[in-house]
């Protein structure tokens, strides 16, 4: 399965899935809590795509940007097709043009590492939307970086669920909606929650599918 294309924009985390091509899909990641809890194991399961664990890897390249580059993370879009990572946006320090690449070709699972990262041009915005002063950036930094946290762990522990869980931070406060499929993984989801650093209280919106 290829084709996964990540764009991530101010606070937000925003996963776009998209399939093409016959290849056979690679083995499903190892079962977490979620996948055994109480006899709900999902049946569709085994059948997992490849998709999960490119979600998960461009996840964890998003974390690693975001801890190096601080705001210039929020400004480098990622592309993943299996082990495979694409780089791409403008960034306002010059040194973080080859950090960029170097930080994304260290996180495990990366395979090659293209860069098209650029350093803006003089008077181009590189500021993310929602960075009007220095304070806005630092705070959206931060949420933005638990919020990719989060993520992460939710994909290790539910799989393909997590794609349904919608996670947007705001000073800490985490908020989960969307829906899964038994109240299990809506324990589990909202236990990941709870339990990252830096999360300060966790607004469960989450519905149990009937």
């Amino acid at each position: 399965m290829r084709g996964l294309i990540s764009t991530f924009v101010a606070c937000g985390l925003a996963v776009a899935l998209t399939a093409s091509g016959d290849t056979p899909p690679t083995p499903a990641p190892a079962e977490g809590p979620a996948a055994r809890a109480g006899g709900t194991i999902d049946r569709a399961w085994g059948h997992v795509s490849a998709t999960v664990s490119e979600a998960l890897l461009m996840t964890r390249v998003r974390v690693a940007l975001l801890e190096r580059l601080k705001e210039d993370g929020l400004r480098v879009t990622i592309e993943v097709q299996g082990p495979d990572v694409e780089l791409s946006g403008a960034v306002e320090h010059s040194a973080n043009v080859q950090l960029a690449e170097r930080v994304a070709a260290s996180v495990s699972g990366v395979r090659a590492v293209h860069s098209r990262v650029t350093v803006a041009l003089a008077g181009q915005t590189v500021e993310p939307p929602v960075a009007h002063v220095l304070g806005k950036v630092e705070r959206s930094l931060g949420d933005a970086l638990l919020e990719a946290r989060v993520k992460a762990r939710l994909l290790s522990e539910l799989g393909k669920v997590a794609f349904d869980v919608e996670v947007s931070c705001a000073g800490g406060v985490v908020t989960l909606a969307g829906t899964v499929p038994d109240a299990d993984r809506h324990r589990v989801a909202t236990g990941v929650a709870r339990s990252t650093s830096g999360v300060k209280e966790v607004r469960d919106r989450l519905t149990v599918q009937p």
